[in-house]
């Protein structure tokens, strides 16, 4: 049995051991709390830099970042204190997120607001929203569920894209609006037709289609420039937006052409005044670097749904219409009527076949004397084409000159006119049938021509007629249009020798200050007077102011359109120097014509 010591030296090993036991156990946990505490504090350390990188992060986005609990602003960063103008210290916090939406958007943003508390997913979505001043701006905004604080709170992102917005308005409206006059094109003309067109069958209303064409439109840009034609262009579209009615459109097709939309109450017809303000304003003059020009137009109109019954039907009817108006004279309008397609048909018949009637010598001149009233002689002859068509028969001019005008031929047909007129008027002269002389008409479009004098001069020396023995006439409305034109065309032909006479004097503008400036040799009084003269005291009246008018500015006088012996007397007693017209012989062929120089005789004719 052990001694008493042996046992006291075991229990002391053993409670040694067991101390021993203790203390690496307890250095162990405290090593182990040591290395707990300093990943705690290097959690702690990486959190709050997470956290300052955080707010780092969201302070310097671009981006507007606020955060709401309870739909109560409670952090916003630089960007969205800026963006929505906030002028005062923490202007924003404890307002409303819906505050900062446009009212319009309002009730979208809380429905979005909803979906994001209910743990909906983040849609990004554009509205417009509201600064703390009032104004309103376009944004793309991201709402989110997240945790400030411990609370539950929604957080919004916002960025500005009103920039964007306006880039885009602005592409649309360049994509739906003529450049130039900032009208609606082609395109967005046809979509309000349409939308036009819908209401006036929801509530039987009318509508009524009208295609503007500039007359001379083209002259303007080959001799003052685009940039006159231009300014043309946005003077008229001002000119006609500023008479319309509200509700009404103008919207420009193409060049020259525009195309009005008006609109009616049931049962309502065209008013004449609408049309005639839009003509009205189209007609007035137009001052541009120094240049005086008047600008006229042709309309034609089509009605819906009498003329057709959709956006195409109506514009085509409308343009056929305005054609109608400008072979009728221009500066004029014309509603479509059924039968004008198939004048339309034969317009385009005609415009093709013209491109070779010289070449097929379809062509004639046929010619009307000029009698001189005191000594009874015929002292001149007034050239005027036709067309002898193979299947439409005789044209007269006024069917083709303006189709002619439009497709280009009326410069070699004009060239081609001077050529026979002084062919023609020579050999007469070399034949003892003279003194006499040859009237020529120029169109539109010859005036225009660069090759105009230069016809002139060739036809003269190929034919050998002298210059004084030609006489170009020029209609009234024709010279007052481009005064500026006119004069220099007229220096030019004095020069030349060549006589001008102003034709239809009285049915333009009558200008007489104008008139005393062009160098004329004759005033022709247009038929209109004349016809009916027996009855009529105030075209008497007329016709003696313009003989006196036309002798004052020591101008000869020639009565178009004589027919009676009443008018022919009434002419002689006011000194009217010479006449044409039916009483002695309507236009005839080269050879009748020939045949009426040889045997007349003034003196059975003429008292």
């Amino acid at each position: 049995m052990p001694s008493s010591p042996e046992i006291l030296a075991r229990q002391l090993a053993r409670e040694t051991h067991a101390r021993q036991q203790a203390e690496t156990l307890l250095e162990q946990k405290s090593l182990e709390l040591f290395h707990q505490a300093r990943q705690r504090e290097q959690a702690l350390a990486e959190l709050r830099e997470s956290e300052e990188r955080y707010r780092l992060i969201v302070e310097l986005s671009p981006d507007a970042i606020l955060i709401a609990v309870d739909e109560a602003i409670v952090f916003a960063n630089s960007a969205a204190r800026l963006l929505f103008n906030e002028t005062t210290a923490n202007g924003l916090l404890g307002k409303s997120l819906l505050t900062l939406t446009a009212e319009q958007d309002r009730s979208k943003a809380g429905q979005e607001l909803q979906r994001v508390a209910s743990g909906g997913r983040c849609i990004e979505t554009e509205e417009l929203a509201m600064r703390l001043d009032g104004s309103t701006f376009s944004v793309s905004v991201q709402r989110v569920a997240l945790t400030y604080q411990g609370k539950h709170a929604a957080q919004m992102v916002a960025r500005d894209i009103s920039a964007r917005k306006q880039l885009e308005h602005q592409l649309a409206h360049q994509a739906s609006h003529d450049i130039l006059t900032g009208v609606p094109n082609r395109q967005r003309l046809t979509d309000i037709l349409e939308q036009a067109l819908r209401y006036a069958d929801r509530y039987a209303t009318p509508v009524w289609v009208g295609f503007i064409d500039l007359d001379r439109f083209k002259f303007i840009n080959d001799h003052y420039g685009h940039h006159v034609g231009d300014h043309v262009l946005r003077t008229v579209t001002e000119r006609v937006r500023s008479v319309l009615r509200n509700g009404d459109t103008i919207g420009r097709f193409g060049g020259d052409e525009f195309v009005v939309l008006l609109h009616g109450a049931q049962h309502e017809q065209l008013n004449a005044a609408i049309v005639e303000r839009i003509m009205d304003a189209i007609n007035l003059p137009i001052v541009v670097d120094g240049h005086h020009l008047r600008i006229t137009c042709s309309l034609g109109l089509a009605t819906y749904p009498d003329d057709g019954e959709n956006s195409q039907s109506l514009i085509e009817h409308a343009d056929v219409a305005m054609y109608r108006a400008k072979e009728s004279g221009r500066h004029l309008c014309q509603f479509y009527t059924a039968q004008m397609n198939q004048q339309f048909v034969e317009r385009n018949q005609l415009e093709s076949t013209l491109y070779t009637v010289l070449d097929r010598d379809e062509l004639q001149l046929h010619y009307q004397p000029i009698v001189n009233l005191h000594s009874g002689h015929i002292v001149g002859v007034e050239a005027l084409l036709r067309w002898n068509h193979p299947e439409l028969g005789w044209i007269a001019p006024d069917r083709f000159i303006p189709i002619a005008e439009e497709c280009g031929m009326i410069t070699k047909i004009g060239a081609w006119v001077l050529q026979q007129a002084c062919m023609q008027c020579a050999q007469w002269n070399a034949a003892g049938l003279g003194p006499l002389r040859v009237s020529v008409n120029l169109s539109v479009r010859q005036l225009d021509s660069p090759d105009l004098v230069a016809n002139i001069a060739a036809a003269l020396k190929q034919t050998g007629l002298s210059p004084s023995l030609l006489e170009i006439e020029l209609t009234e409305t024709l010279m007052m249009t481009d005064i500026d034109r006119a004069l220099h065309l007229l220096q030019t032909l004095r020069k030349m020798g060549v006589r001008v006479a102003v034709d239809d004097f009285g049915t333009g503008y009558s200008s007489f200050a104008y008139l005393k400036r062009l160098l004329l040799d004759s005033l022709k009084i247009d038929q209109s007077f004349i016809r009916g003269l027996e009855n009529d005291l105030e075209n008497q009246a007329i016709v003696r102011t313009m003989i006196q008018l036309a002798h004052n500015l020591k101008l000869h006088v020639i009565a178009e359109g004589v027919e009676t012996d009443f008018q022919l007397a009434f002419l002689k007693e006011w000194g009217c120097d010479e006449f044409q017209g039916y009483l002695l012989s309507q236009p005839q062929h080269s050879a009748d014509t020939g045949a009426l120089l040889s045997t007349h005789q003034s003196s059975l004719l003429i008292t």
